[in-house]
């Protein structure tokens, strides 16, 4: 019995179900009552104004007539039969002359009042004799329902705590000590010991099957399913036990293959270091052939470029020797005749003209050759209009094909103004537009030269293309390489472009050759980097 009277008092759950069940009870208690007391309060109203109302009809033509005759006795007679009526506390009764007839007390507050105007009937006229007032005393009203309401709300409280106390009995008969039980029973689960199942005393009918009884199946389902989950669990940990000694074993053999590898690889990185050294020795060696042999060829291609106008001029200036001494032979000779002498000069003349030709041809050469080189004087950047700048390169370089007729179409902005090595760029342009127009326009019959020209971020783009009979692919390779031409029958001493690739290098940028072209031709796509133009007027380079 102690442990059920302690389990119902430190019940968490008993007890907020307790309080739920005792606060809507008052509240419900409350209300009734109230809504009780207002109804009992107007039905006393009610009455008082009823009692006042029988008051009027049966007794103001009988004081009216008292008044009239001035019978003081019938008035008191009257007013002490009134004044025993219920809930009339106080009469007061006044006539036209001023005298005025009491009985009971006066109250100031807490009362309900009435007057009534005393007349008497003189045949078919009302005269007014005076005038009647009634009291009636509330105070009896409100204890009667103090009363009431203390009675009513005691017994609620009575019904409620006996209500409240039952519910609680059951709460705890039905639901909080088969939890308690559930409780008691996991925190003695223990996953090493015998399975015991959970069951409830109230079900040892096993007819019963209530909610409590599935609680009780699941948790010793789970408890089950608990115990085997261990069971696989320690046979796991065993298993990882045995898994981290062969793990252990299989490490140090690990480290001992390890050190013979190490030590192996030690060996072979010494091995490959000498090998290395012998490499690079090699690599040395064949660095300075390819220089040798570029420097051959570039040797070999001067020689050959200068050799032949060097050798038209020896031969030529042999030549006018020889002519001298046959001048000199005549002019000294008795037979000397003016036609003799005319012919020798004319000779001398020729000669002349071939050094002289030959010896320009070298000049331009040499001038050539200076493109190639690397140390070209670096001018200041300037700032000018390429639009403009790619139409003037044109003109200079249609100059000097005056047989042919380009179609020159120009993509890029008229305000496109970059500030750059003038001379470099120039190079450039002049060099691939002379490469078009000496092998590109053979057999075409409307050639065409397209430029766009973009700038990408500080990277100005230029390609160039045309639709010529384009390069190919074995040429492709080697167009950028000093004295490599495909007309050198016809004077081409192969500088062109790479004259240009030469120029696009000291400009930091490149030139490439792009094989597929939208008109069927060349493309050369040449990229390097530009400055914005400064703020002062630049130069139009007209």
């Amino acid at each position: 019995m102690k442990s059920f009277t302690g389990q119902l008092i430190h019940s968490p759950m008993g007890f907020k179900l307790t309080l739920s069940i005792v606060i809507f009870s008052s509240l419900i208690t409350l209300l009734t009552t109230g809504f009780q007391l207002i109804r009992d309060y107007k039905g006393d109203v009610d009455r008082i104004d009823r009692q006042f109302t029988n008051i009027e009809k049966v007794n103001l033509d009988v004081l009216a007539a008292s008044i009239w005759v001035i019978d003081e006795r019938l008035i008191n007679i009257q007013l002490h039969g009134l004044i025993q009526l219920p809930d009339v506390s106080y009469i007061s009764i006044n006539d036209d002359s001023g005298q005025e007839w009491t009985a009971g007390e006066l109250s100031p507050k807490n009362t309900i009042e009435k007057s009534f105007e005393l007349s008497y009937r003189a045949g078919t006229d009302r005269i007014p004799v005076g005038t009647l007032l009634l009291q009636a005393d509330l105070k009896a009203v409100y204890n009667k329902l103090l009363d009431r309401a203390i009675i009513i709300l005691l017994s609620n409280a009575i019904k409620t705590s006996i209500v409240a106390g039952f519910i609680l009995f059951l709460v705890w008969y039905m639901v909080t000590r088969h939890l308690h039980r559930i409780s008691q029973y996991c925190q003695k689960i223990d996953l090493d010991s015998p399975f015991v199942p959970l069951t409830f005393e109230q079900n040892s009918n096993k007819n019963k099957n209530d909610e409590f009884d599935q609680v009780s199946l699941a948790i010793n389902t789970m408890q089950e399913q608990l115990r085997a989950s261990f069971s696989d669990i320690k046979r796991s940990k065993q298993e990882l036990v045995d898994a981290l000694t062969d793990r252990e074993r299989l490490l140090a053999i690990e480290t001992s293959y390890k050190e013979d590898l190490s030590r192996q690889v030690k060996e072979q990185t010494r091995e490959l270091e000498q090998s290395l050294i012998v490499l690079k020795r090699a690599q040395e060696v064949l660095v300075e052939q390819e220089k040798m042999a570029a420097l051959g060829g570039l040797v070999s291609g001067v020689a050959h470029e200068i050799n032949t106008p060097i050798g038209i001029c020896l031969t030529a200036a042999s030549s006018q020797l020889h002519h001298i001494d046959e001048l000199v032979t005549v002019i000294h000779s008795e037979d000397a005749t003016l036609e003799a002498i005319d012919t020798i000069l004319e000779e001398y003349k020729m000669n002349c003209e071939l050094i002289v030709n030959n010896i320009t041809r070298a000049s331009t050469l040499i001038q050539k050759f200076k493109t190639v080189a690397a140390q070209q004087t670096q001018e200041e950047k300037r700032s000018f209009n390429l639009k403009q700048d790619f139409i003037d390169n044109h003109e200079s370089v249609k100059a000097l094909f005056t047989d042919i007729t380009v179609d020159m179409q120009l993509e890029l902005e008229d305000t496109l103004t970059i500030s750059t090595n003038h001379n470099l760029l120039k190079q450039i342009i002049t060099n691939v537009l002379s490469n078009a127009y000496s092998h590109a326009f053979k057999h075409v019959e409307k050639p065409v030269i397209h430029i766009q020209a973009f700038l990408d971020g500080k990277q100005l783009n230029i390609l160039i293309r045309d639709n010529g009979s384009g390069i190919s692919q074995d040429d492709s390779t080697r167009i950028f390489e000093p004295f490599y031409t495909t007309s050198r029958n016809k004077g081409g001493v192969g500088l062109g472009l790479s004259g240009a690739f030469n120029a696009a290098t000291l400009l930091k940028g490149s030139i490439k050759l792009i094989q597929e072209s939208d008109l069927d031709g060349t493309c050369f796509h040449i990229d390097f980097p530009v400055e914005p133009p400064e703020n002062e007027d630049f130069d139009p380079i007209i």
